[in-house]
């Protein structure tokens, strides 16, 4: 069960660019009681928001659970105001899926702005998957 997937933000659609490469456009709710708190008057998506949203994307593409494990560079370079950018476009680079730890590269952008780049690792979650690796 994903934690934000149809409540925090709905897919709209999944094109896929080039091999490992996708491009996923998300509509943010926004109605969602995050926005309640951060913050009242002037809501923001939070940063930790946008990147489990890419953990899920991964999920959603590969049909496996994973845990982020890692990100390096995470650049936050505007804010994403529901209100005004509530639909997103998602560019995902992914390498190494047939591993136990995905490479990911990402980018979210609101129309031609982009709100946030990053590198990360994305750990298979065994015990969601129900699948162990022999020792």
């Amino acid at each position: 069960m994903s934690l934000f997937l149809d409540r925090f933000y709905k897919v709209e659609s999944i094109a896929t660019i080039a091999p490992q490469r996708y491009m996923v456009s998300v509509a943010l709710v926004v109605s969602h009681p995050v926005y309640d708190g951060h913050f009242p008057g002037n809501p923001v998506v939070p940063g930790v928001c946008s990147l489990h949203m890419l953990t899920e994307c991964a999920e959603y593409i590969l049909g496996c659970k994973f845990f982020l494990s890692e990100a390096a560079n995470v650049k936050f370079t505007g804010l994403v105001r529901p209100q005004d950018d509530s639909k997103l476009s998602i560019d995902i680079i992914m390498s190494d899926i047939e591993s136990d730890i995905v490479s990911l590269k990402a980018t979210i952008k609101s129309g031609e702005r982009k709100v946030l780049s990053c590198n990360a690792k994305l750990t298979k979650n065994f015990d969601n998957n129900k699948q162990r690796n022999k020792i």
